[in-house]
């Protein structure tokens, strides 16, 4: 999926937060708590991906059972890459074999994104719109793991139609506080307000990776037209001319512009991806220097 030179670049990076908060598990973010350095805090059960050297073994020995052992000077930062795979993700005007770009462009922010994670020792969960899911897990030792799974995705089955509210309140309800980035095209309808709401209540940092191919962007379209809705099946008569062109693109930014404003009202970070471009000018150029990734 990635070049070394690629990978080794984003080993250098990590994920910016806007927030510090305390943590709970010891790992390489500090926290804005004083006191001694890894200060015992509490108990917690072992949950796959935990650092098996966290294991208290003598609790282990008289219990049974393995539990982590919680700290409080630094911070345990827990990173869901919530991916939307609806049937409009894998759309392309060109009827090929070959992934669609624009599912290729999310697949590709959501294996950057778990990467930088993963290497600076954070917890990763990927969840998918049709609740396929990875993690949680830590270390570069599961990178192999997550990109193989973000591969398998376009074979997996998946419901005719997303409801991107119905989505982000389900991750929402076992969420704990962290960094969230979504990955979606957002064509829906109903939008995701409710859902955006849902997930920031739970104390996530929200990042909405808003992909869209370069004909969704600026369609070149022309003359009387039949359309098909990929999710819904429905059929729409269209007769385009420059006027209803120009149109498109206001209604575009004004639909744009309003996806932005919500998620910002809520805390969150914006940014709009062209599919066209390369994964590399996307992550290095344009993430790196929103200070997305540090």
């Amino acid at each position: 999926m990635f070049s070394e030179a690629f990978l080794r670049s984003l080993r250098g990076l990590r994920l910016d937060t806007v927030r510090r908060r305390p943590g709970t598990l010891t790992g390489e973010r500090r926290s804005p708590r004083r006191g001694r350095s890894l200060e015992f805090a509490d108990y917690r059960n072992y949950a796959p991906g935990d650092d098996p050297r966290r294991v208290d073994w003598n609790v282990y020995a008289r219990l049974e059972r393995p539990y982590i052992k919680l700290f409080e000077d630094e911070q345990d930062l827990t990173v869901y890459v919530l991916l939307d795979d609806s049937p409009s993700m894998f759309w392309q005007m060109d009827d090929t074999s070959a992934p669609a770009p624009k599912w290729r462009c999310a697949a590709q922010l959501a294996a950057s994104l778990a990467y930088v994670a993963l290497a600076s020792g954070d917890q990763v969960v990927i969840e998918t719109g049709s609740g396929q899911r990875f993690g949680p897990q830590r270390g570069l030792a599961s990178a192999a793991g997550m990109l193989a799974f973000l591969e398998r995705l376009p074979q997996q089955q998946r419901p005719a139609r997303l409801v991107l509210n119905t989505w982000l309140k389900r991750v929402a309800q076992q969420a704990r506080s962290g960094w969230c980035a979504i990955i979606s095209d957002c064509l829906d309808e109903a939008g995701g307000e409710e859902g955006l709401t849902a997930l920031a209540s739970r104390g996530l940092e929200l990042h909405l990776l808003h992909v869209l191919s370069p004909d969704e962007l600026d369609p070149r379209f022309v003359g009387d037209l039949r359309l098909r809705d990929v999710e819904t099946e429905a059929f729409q008569d269209l007769s385009i001319d420059a006027a209803s062109m120009l149109a498109y693109r206001r209604q575009l930014e004004t639909w744009r512009m309003g996806l932005a404003a919500a998620v910002r009202a809520r805390g969150g970070r914006y940014r709009l991806v062209n599919s066209a471009e390369p994964i590399e000018q996307i992550v290095l150029r344009d993430l790196r220097g929103a200070g997305w990734l540090v």
